[in-house]
């Protein structure tokens, strides 16, 4: 991809740096549900909802361990501009004021995906609250979409709980790829489609996580980062360990 800087030595120094000091930083562990990679030989394309800026660092965290793809991800060029970095991780720009900008990112990332690449999108175009209903998707998701004969779809959704820990667990679920054929359906009624789609996997994983926030009883969520342990755990374990000398 001409737009993006990926670089393959950059990436393995930044997801040990993300994966063993920044992540464990801010968050407590990354629990992920589901294959990163379809099954199906045919275009793919990742939708994504959009509510914390960490969202393409956790794709990042994940596709790096668990797939075998070419991943690339849009993302706007002002953004890009600020954190440079993203380029070497696969990110290419697109400014969404100027429609000649915005045709010539989808048509990078159609040739991309025509050369085997996977594409990510964030459909939403914006930050919103993870608990924003309903969603709104842009249209370049479909533009996409309409570019194949047929496309796998993976909706992916993020979610950010903290619960009782003080530092929050990011739960990531890869839907199942559905194929989705274009020939048939207007714009609108894909648009309509993969909106429906990627919104009734979050509903399903937001339930899940309400239901199951420590993720300790549902086992199709797998652990994919070590514990990080914070200031509350550190001072939870002091006190036991108190209670244990006194008694002794």
């Amino acid at each position: 991809m001409k737009e993006s800087e990926k670089s393959r030595s950059f990436r393995r120094l930044f997801y040990l740096y993300l994966n063993r000091y920044l992540f464990n930083k801010h968050f407590r562990c990354l629990m992920m549900k589901g294959r990163v990679d379809p099954q199906e030989k045919l275009p793919v394309l990742y939708l994504a909802n959009h509510s914390s800026w960490w969202d393409g660092l956790m794709i990042f965290l994940l596709t790096e361990r668990a797939s075998e793809l070419d991943h690339y991800m849009m993302m706007e060029e002002k953004q890009l501009k600020q954190y440079a970095f993203f380029r070497k991780l696969g990110a290419f720009p697109v400014q969404k004021e100027s429609l000649k900008s915005v045709k010539q990112a989808l048509m990078l990332a159609k040739e991309s995906m025509q050369a085997g690449a996977a594409i990510w999108l964030f459909p939403q175009g914006k930050i919103m609250h993870q608990d924003t209903r309903p969603l709104e998707l842009e249209s370049g998701a479909s533009f996409l979409v309409r570019q194949f004969d047929q496309v796998v779809v993976k909706p992916v959704t993020l979610q950010y709980t903290y619960n009782q820990f003080q530092k929050p667990t990011v739960s990531v679920v890869f839907g199942e790829g559905e194929i989705v054929s274009s020939e048939s359906f207007r714009s609108k009624e894909v648009t309509h489609k993969l909106t429906k789609l990627l919104e009734t996997q979050l509903n399903t994983h937001q339930a899940q996580v309400i239901t199951d926030p420590d993720f300790s009883t549902n086992e199709e969520f797998i652990q994919m980062t070590r514990t990080s342990r914070s200031t509350s755990d550190a001072f939870d374990s002091f006190k036991k360990w108190v209670k244990t000398w006194r008694s002794s």
